[in-house]
């Protein structure tokens, strides 16, 4: 409690920078985490005791460790990294991270979501309170900068998961952007390269469904049931129709949109088959231009012919067919 005093009452130096007079870096320098990591988890912190410690002595433990986290980012960044086994320190980190998402160090943010989605990967079917904890900081990360979510759907598409990788992190990460309250002017320029980010996550959770897509190019690649791929595609819809409603400069999402749908319609192969009999007299969206010289305009056909497609795959979701009639109405103009 002394150290959340001092801290209110010292001017702010970021959570980035370790002042070396500060009590809890010259402990956190000393080697007290190590200790603390012993009678946390003795077994995972790689250590062996003749007895085990006191109830109320492992609780201290938790609580000095947790003040040591809220003091600086760094400090619970790096204990997180060097514990990794350790569950209690990394139910800690995820505490601290969602009191203090680090919203002004975005270096610090993409290396915690990096953390969180390694430890889920570690510790999600083996505990079910610490898979809940690692899910909510990775929320809150997310809902705290949608240009985090951008860069973690770039990073990490789904077409780069293992058959043993969960989706959950990209789950939380779509679902994100449609609690954005705004768009700022000043980013108003991410929203095609952040919309095509989106339509790519949807189009990989139903790989393997639609006529245009490929068989898994590497062995062992993660292949999503039609239960997650109906999640993210209906949390990606969703998205993209939050962003129209808070567009700054419409109707720049509905352009990158159509762009979007419309270039991965052209990649179709083979005979047409009902959707796109459906869509052969739909006129073309005039005002969606080429970005470069190198692309090609797209019609409405293409790109209503794509979202057809994705609302057959998913015939029983109520959720996915409403909010793919709300694109389609879009698209066309109506």
């Amino acid at each position: 409690s002394h150290w959340s005093c001092t801290k209110l009452a010292m001017p702010s130096k970021g959570p980035e920078v370790l002042d070396p007079s500060a009590a809890p870096v010259k402990l956190a320098s000393a080697g007290v985490v190590d200790v603390l990591a012993e009678l946390i988890d003795a077994p995972a912190a790689g250590v062996e005791l003749r007895q085990q410690p006191p109830t109320a002595l492992v609780q201290k433990a938790c609580e000095t460790l947790q003040a040591l986290f809220e003091r600086n980012g760094q400090i619970c960044l790096f204990c997180m990294k060097h514990y990794a086994e350790v569950k209690q320190i990394i139910l800690v980190g995820c505490e601290s991270i969602v009191a203090d998402p680090l919203s002004d160090h975005p270096e610090m943010q993409q290396e915690a979501i990096e953390l969180f989605v390694g430890a889920l990967e570690k510790f999600a079917t083996k505990d079910e309170r610490l898979s809940r904890k690692l899910l909510k900081a990775l929320t809150v990360l997310f809902e705290s900068s949608y240009q985090l979510v951008a860069w973690f759907l770039q990073e990490h598409p789904l077409s780069s998961l293992s058959e043993l990788n969960s989706v959950d992190a990209h789950i939380e990460a779509v679902r994100a952007v449609s609690r954005a309250g705004y768009w700022s002017s000043e980013d108003a320029p991410l929203l095609p390269e952040f919309v095509a980010a989106l339509v790519q996550t949807m189009l990989d959770a139903v790989e393997g469904h639609l006529d245009f897509s490929k068989p898994p190019s590497c062995a062992g690649r993660r292949v999503v049931d039609l239960t997650e791929a109906e999640e993210i595609a209906s949390s990606c819809m969703a998205s993209v129709l939050h962003l129209m409603l808070i567009d700054p400069r419409p109707p720049m999402v509905q352009q990158s949109l159509a762009r979007s749908l419309g270039g991965k319609g052209r990649k179709v192969d083979g005979p047409a088959d009902t959707a796109a009999e459906n869509t052969d007299d739909l006129p073309p969206l005039e005002d969606v231009t080429a970005d470069d010289m190198n692309a090609s305009p797209v019609s409405s056909e293409e790109a209503v012919n794509t979202m057809m497609k994705i609302m057959q795959v998913f015939p029983s979701s109520d959720r996915l067919q409403m909010n793919c009639q709300h694109i389609l109405t879009s698209l066309l103009g109506e």
